[in-house]
């Protein structure tokens, strides 16, 4: 018998498609909610909708009066969410109805990585929406333990209804090309959002510092510039740009990494980084940080190297120390690349599948 799933997300929701056609080859009938702009297969069912990424009140509530009016005129044996909004605004809507709901936790956001003022009172509705709506939900997927004991912590789980997957899965057969890594300048790509607490400042100091010990390499900065603050602005970024290419966001990352020597990540926390898959997919030696959503896949000196976050100094060691040690960066990129067939979507989908289908039968 066909099931009916509906996958709830924000901009990169067209991430899931790939998920999606293994749960459609599981007897799922799959539609999608989501703000991405990119191009859905037929065979999925995509609804856009409004949901902005910041906190606002009438946006917020627009959004809820929306996703009950669409689950009111729409029946799924099934919802699931990704994102951090979506995880709180779903079941929020579907308080009165009985639905399955379940939810992945991709990461817990800026929020809790700053220390301000309005971060503390963000983090205070954040938890008090987690809690109003506990009961609502069916099973929480964590992609860390640290962000599992976090909801523990605050009593915003219980200890029976959550589930760990780490990460959301990398489909190696669209992976075809290994990064031939010979470049005659020593090349260095990072991928992220273009936000401080991804390390970019750090980045761009480190490649100052390289510069001034006197090794010439050669910086690819990819991702769109999300943060206007006196930390990170452009600005700021343009005081780089004698050293570091500043490339915004772009579609080709995969080519980007395959024509690069080694991968940074100098980030403070993540969910789990998707981006470290792909790198170590394409056969990069990696440098990133010993924090939450690094080291779930990392470990010092086996797939990567791994500094102590906002560390400028130890980054551009790290760095010159990939770029002159061959010996080094070709065991990295070796055991990266074997260590990332764990993290295959079909690995990862099977625990999906058997998720939802236990909420379903539980229902």
């Amino acid at each position: 018998m066909t099931k009916k799933i509906c996958i709830i997300g924000g901009e990169d929701v067209h991430k899931r498609i790939l998920l999606s056609n293994y749960l459609m080859d599981a007897g799922f009938q799959v539609t999608i909610i989501g703000t991405s702009n990119q191009v859905f297969p037929d065979s999925i069912t995509y609804v856009p909708y409004n949901l902005n990424r910041s906190f606002s009140p009438i946006s917020d509530y627009k959004t809820l009066s929306w996703l009950k009016h669409f689950f009111k005129n729409n029946s799924f044996d099934l919802i699931h969410t990704f994102d951090t909004k979506p995880a709180f605004l779903v079941p929020l809507s579907q308080l009165k109805t009985n639905t399955p709901i379940t939810r992945t936790v991709t990461g817990l956001g800026t929020i809790f990585m700053s220390n301000s003022f309005s971060s503390a009172i963000l983090r205070k509705v954040y938890l008090f929406l987690h809690i109003l709506v506990k009961k609502r939900i069916t099973n929480t997927i964590f992609q860390n333990e640290d962000d599992k004991n976090l909801y523990l912590k605050y009593n915003l789980i219980s200890n029976s209804n959550y589930s760990i997957i780490l990460s959301s899965g990398i489909e190696l057969d669209l992976i075809t090309q290994k990064a031939k890594r010979n470049n005659q300048t020593f090349t260095f790509i990072c991928v992220a959002r273009l936000v401080y607490e991804k390390g970019i400042v750090n980045l761009l100091e480190a490649a100052r510092i390289c510069s001034n010990k006197g090794y010439n390499f050669k910086y690819l900065l990819v991702g769109p510039l999300e943060e206007n603050s006196k930390r990170l602005n452009k600005t700021v970024l343009s005081q780089y740009e004698d050293i570091v290419d500043i490339l915004g966001s772009r579609n080709d990352i995969l080519n980007l990494l395959e024509n690069s020597d080694a991968f940074v990540l100098p980030t403070f926390r993540e969910g789990f980084s998707r981006v470290l898959l792909e790198a170590a997919a394409v056969g990069l030696p990696i440098i990133s940080t010993n924090v939450t959503g690094v080291r779930d896949f990392t470990r010092h000196n086996q797939e990567a190297i791994l500094i102590e976050p906002q560390d400028s100094e130890s980054l551009a060691d790290a760095m010159i120390e990939i770029a002159t040690n061959k010996e080094l960066a070709d065991k990295l990129a070796k055991n990266a690349l074997i260590h990332v067939k764990l993290f295959s979507l079909e690995n990862v989908s099977k625990q999906y599948i058997t998720i939802f289908n236990t909420a379903i039968n539980h229902n």
